[in-house]
């Protein structure tokens, strides 16, 4: 009897396992399904979302005029960091103005250090000079040195600054003013812009003088007759506007 009593439950148990395996073909189903989604969310995921643009390098295709044009509005500091941007920035034209060099208790001597280094570190040509006039004076040869370096060629800009002491007498320091550097006229050729104080331009200068691409003369306690003045804006100058 006791075996009797076990066949109808066995038989129930054995009855209920195949309702167990009528339900597992949707769940594998299911998985198969899964399984074909993940390769199209995958590569979905590739595709770049809308409006975004791959990383183009667009500083290097700028062209050096350009480029020196951005230079040219930096400070010197500025400037110098632009190099870690890339190694064609080092090449750019240099922009220097002897106003924005930082400086020691010694302002003026360790300002001309510091131009000396500059120059000869750059590896491009030069766009833009800024010196103080009184150079002129009291600073000739270093003065001449400087505009000889090659990291002054092409240069397009040349500003001497009117610097020295407001309480002399205008016509004692007129009479006391040296000539500029026969370096200054190397760039007859390239300069557009000239500013030039703290001087004398004596005639035979003038007469040799020929700037044809300068646009822009500004000249600033500076001894000149009015003959050579006339030649300037004639003939040594002829694309003033």
């Amino acid at each position: 009897m006791e075996m009797g009593s076990d066949g109808p439950r066995a038989k129930r148990m054995h009855l209920a396992a195949p309702g167990i395996h009528e339900e597992a073909p949707p769940a594998a189903a299911t998985t198969a399904e899964a399984t074909d989604l993940e390769p199209m969310v995958v590569e979905k995921s590739k595709e770049p979302p809308p409006g975004a643009e791959k990383d183009e390098d667009h500083i290097s295709c700028v062209s050096d005029d350009i480029l020196g044009e951005i230079i040219s509005l930096l400070s010197p500091k500025e400037g110098a960091r632009t190099q870690v941007l890339s190694s064609r920035w080092r090449h750019a034209p240099l922009n220097l103005d002897f106003r924005g060099l930082p400086a020691s208790d010694n302002v003026l001597s360790s300002r001309c250090v510091l131009v000396s280094d500059i120059l000869a570190a750059h590896l491009g040509s030069g766009r833009r000079l800024c010196l103080p006039g009184s150079h002129i004076q009291c600073r000739a040869d270093a003065l001449d040195a400087w505009l000889r370096s090659p990291a002054l060629d092409n240069l397009q800009e040349l500003e001497f600054y009117f610097y020295g002491r407001r309480y002399c007498a205008p016509d004692l320091v007129v009479k006391l003013l040296l000539p500029p550097p026969a370096s200054i006229f190397r760039f007859s050729s390239t300069l557009r812009v000239a500013i030039i104080s703290n001087c004398y331009l004596t005639d035979d200068a003038v007469e040799t003088l020929r700037f044809k691409q300068l646009r822009r003369l500004a000249l600033v306690h500076v001894k000149i007759s009015e003959v050579s003045m006339h030649k300037i804006i004639s003939a040594g100058c002829p694309g003033l506007e």
